[in-house]
């Protein structure tokens, strides 16, 4: 879509005002969460930084977190404050837009990751590439990020497409709208690689493994020891109840498998429901974009001509 050059009006002022205030606001959260997991989590009493193997995704996370918030944010912001559209140097706009793109990119491929990572340590514990995963998250999470500057850079340099001031031109994107057969590759590829593809990744992967964690926690519910006794799940609470009782019909050894694999399912699932919410939030923050894209992309524009405003806010 073209830049705007018409007036905002004042309803449309309003609005980016509105935003620009949420931005600011989810900004600081944010950052908030993100010191407080590191100081709290990896920070111990000896002060030394303490890996584990989620180490990885959160310093990708976080690293992705920071660019955007104090590199490409702070130009909408001030936009949205003065409702004045600024991005017109070709070199600025290119710049934001490649930092958007990647970075957009790069949390795609860390939800998908994520989704995967949980699906595979459930369903596929002891196959290779769950291994593979498990000792090389590092090497994952490096991966995603060559992977969405491989799809940021080529537009730098106008190949395949090119960043534009979209909208009312308070962000710069791509040409979605762009008639040249090679852009249409580009962004069908775009489309397929980054979105609906992890989409349905994200879905299936997450889908699988909680019914699959109901399902096991169902049987373990419900399993009978020789006196139709019944385990139950609130370890936390109940656990001394439950030993007493077991013990007079399991051994040690079974005893402890069973308790430990309870406790391992209840931490799957809350772990499973983490994801989920990630999933989710994937989902909401990437579908209404896709479709105003997809709107461009087939010509679909009188509706968003009428509401400029609408791609703006949601990119």
């Amino acid at each position: 879509m073209t830049l705007n050059t018409n007036r905002l009006s004042k309803t449309h002022c309003i609005i980016y005002r509105i935003f620009g205030c949420l931005l600011l606001g989810v900004s600081l959260i944010n950052l908030i969460v993100i010191f407080h997991y590191f100081i709290k989590r990896y920070y111990n009493k000896k002060k030394s930084f303490v890996h584990n193997r989620l180490s990885p995704i959160m310093i990708g996370m976080s690293i992705s977190s920071f660019l955007i918030i104090f590199t490409a944010e702070p130009v909408v912001v001030i936009q949205c404050f003065s409702c004045k559209p600024s991005l017109n140097d070709d070199l600025f706009c290119k710049m934001h837009g490649f930092i958007c793109f990647g970075t957009g990119i790069f949390n795609m491929y860390i939800v998908a990751l994520l989704s995967c990572l949980r699906y595979l340590s459930i369903l596929h514990k002891s196959s290779w590439f769950n291994k593979f995963l498990e000792h090389h998250r590092d090497f994952s999470v490096l991966l995603c990020g060559i992977i969405s500057i491989c799809w940021a850079t080529p537009s730098l340099f106008n190949i395949g497409n090119k960043y534009i001031p979209e909208s009312d031109g308070f962000y710069c994107s791509l040409r979605w709208n762009d008639s040249a057969i090679y852009s249409r590759i580009f962004i069908i590829s775009i489309l397929f690689f980054n979105y609906i593809l992890p989409f349905f990744l994200v879905i299936y992967s997450n889908l699988r493994v909680w019914c699959i964690l109901r399902y096991l926690l169902k049987i373990y519910h419900n399993l009978n020891y020789s006196s139709s006794l019944r385990l139950n799940l609130n370890l936390s609470t109940d656990n001394k109840i439950i030993l007493i009782d077991l013990r007079k019909r399991l051994t040690d050894t079974q005893l402890k498998e069973t308790i430990n694999r309870l406790q391992k399912l209840k931490i799957d699932q809350r772990y499973a429901f983490i994801t989920a919410i990630l999933a989710t939030q994937y989902l909401i923050v990437w579908s209404p974009y896709a479709f105003i894209v997809i709107l461009q992309f087939t010509g679909q524009t009188g509706f968003i001509e009428r509401h400029p405003f609408l791609p703006t806010v949601s990119a």
